[in-house]
């Protein structure tokens, strides 16, 4: 039996491995590849390369691998799949923001392409017994996070399609990963994965030092990121509940959350001015489909309440929301970004992306931008930073695989300094304490992620252990309670008979 994507213990590559049916042993055969396709005859394994920008075969035993076939620029491989005669092996190819996306097969021996279909919707496949590609195609909007089954008929030989697609399911609430048809063709088996993300409080205590009473804050089953803290101690958080992301403030001992901010466009990251007057948050307009704004708006709303404001327009786009295949996937990371301190004595801070470098920018609430900061290399800081409560100092979650390491640098410029967290690896995420004293980080690897507290000595603290993924830890203006968003993964396999 063939497993494709399982890292090995101790990495974070994944592989392809060979387990016995009878003994139950595990035999590694590739390493930094995924997607593994078996051929109908057993002989040859097809693969697609750890980024994506590769197709590979080689036999059953790992000998004799062999490159068939580059991604063109600004493409990347999703999906393989043998013919039933094993003569061409079918691929997904789509572009970096699934704006395009295209089924085609190739000949293994001859490297040439052929087009079978292309339908910006499409999410899965594969190539049953008879014939026929069944595929998923997610619906239109406004179900654009529902999927169905279709399936279109191809030619074995040569891949070329024949006839239209034509729809087979009629269902609510599925999505469609690693389609499989039994040998027969009467069985098609599939997972249906979703993502959702929440919000959870819990309590500080031993000066940040633990995390008491964790619970649950947000209720519903969709997408849930924490921003910031009002002054009166409710928590500022953007969710698509009610359809796009709007803004919502709720107390930590409230069970619903009250709407702050809410329209057509998508809004994210609310925080409070320095001043406490004013609930920032960014924005979007809605794409018409698949295809996000190269630029949205800092926007600003009394927090008495009142119209949104515009205060400056922002550059680029942070994630995926927009793309209908990706959003269940959407993180509390990304630029553009920014933040406020607690002090009105000091500038808040955005950050955007100009091709390779990470721009830093000072900004004033009522009166827009100020001077840039600075620019450092994109790989240099990574995704994560946040602003010390007196706007004086920049905490960046450095993106390293073989060590954690978080980077303070001084907003006025000088010496910057280093604080190793030594045992750990991969850093995710990172934010200030409350007096600026200390830091909260988060830990990201492919099988569990770790919330920790780090003093400025690098002495580190595990407040909560779990198997999803934990972002944006926000302590409390009185540093009381620590919120922070946490994404878990729920999968079902499911199986259709007499297919």
């Amino acid at each position: 039996m063939l497993i494709s994507g399982l890292a090995s213990v101790g990495s974070e590559k994944r592989a392809i491995w060979v387990i016995s049916t009878v003994t139950g042993t595990l035999r590694l055969l590739r390493e930094g590849v995924w997607g593994a396709a078996i051929s109908p005859d057993s002989s040859r394994i097809a693969f697609i390369t750890d980024k994506q920008d590769e197709i590979w075969v080689m036999g059953a035993n790992a000998e004799e691998p062999r490159k068939i076939l580059p991604a063109a620029e600004g493409r990347l491989f999703e999906q393989l799949a043998w013919s039933p005669t094993g003569q061409r092996l079918a691929f997904m190819r789509a572009s970096a923001g699934f704006d395009q996306v295209a089924i085609e097969s190739i000949d293994p021996g001859e490297g040439k392409p052929v087009p079978l279909m292309s339908d910006q919707r499409l999410t899965d496949f594969c190539w049953a017994p008879d014939g026929r590609v069944i595929h998923s195609l997610s619906e239109p909007p406004p179900n654009e996070y529902d999927a169905n089954l279709w399936e279109i008929q191809a030619d074995p030989r040569t891949g070329k399609a024949s006839g239209k697609p034509r729809r087979i399911t009629n269902w609510a609430g599925f999505g469609f990963q690693d389609l499989s048809s039994s040998a027969d063709g009467k069985r098609l088996a599939f997972v249906s994965l979703r993502d959702k993300s929440d919000v959870y409080v819990g309590e500080l205590k031993a000066n940040g030092a633990q995390l008491a009473n964790v619970r649950r804050l947000t209720s519903d089953e969709r997408i849930d990121w924490p921003g910031g803290w009002t002054r009166d101690g409710k928590v500022l958080f953007y969710s698509d509940r009610n359809g796009p992301l709007d803004i919502f403030r709720q107390g930590v001992n409230e069970k619903t959350g009250e709407v702050v901010v809410t329209g057509p466009d998508e809004k994210r990251m609310p925080l409070p001015s320095p001043d406490g007057s004013w609930v920032l948050y960014l924005a979007w307009p809605k794409s018409v489909c698949c295809v996000s704004a190269p630029s949205g708006r800092l926007m600003r709303v009394p927090v008495s309440g009142g119209p949104p404001e515009p205060v400056f327009e922002v550059k680029g786009y942070p994630g995926s929301a927009q793309v209908a295949r990706l959003r269940n996937v959407i993180s509390a990371r990304g630029h553009p970004d920014f933040r406020c301190p607690a002090t009105p004595a000091a500038p808040c801070v955005v950050s955007e992306l100009a091709r390779d470098q990470l721009v830093f920018t000072a900004f004033d609430p009522l009166r827009g931008r100020a001077r840039e900061i600075s620019r450092s290399p994109v790989d240099h800081y990574g995704a994560s930073w946040d602003l010390s409560p007196d706007g004086s100092r920049i905490a960046f979650a450095q993106q390293e695989t073989e060590r954690a390491v978080i980077k303070i640098a001084q907003v006025a410029g000088g010496t910057e300094r280093e604080i190793p967290l030594k045992g750990w690896s991969r850093l995710w995420s990172v934010a200030w304490s409350a007096d600026g004293a200390s830091l909260f980080a988060s830990i990201q690897t492919t099988r569990r992620s770790w919330l920790l507290h780090v003093t400025m000595n690098g002495e580190v603290q595990v407040l909560r252990e779990v198997t999803g993924t934990i972002e944006r830890p926000i302590a409390s203006p009185n540093g009381r309670y620590l919120a922070f968003g946490e994404r878990v993964l729920s999968s079902n396999a499911w199986m259709i008979e007499n297919f």
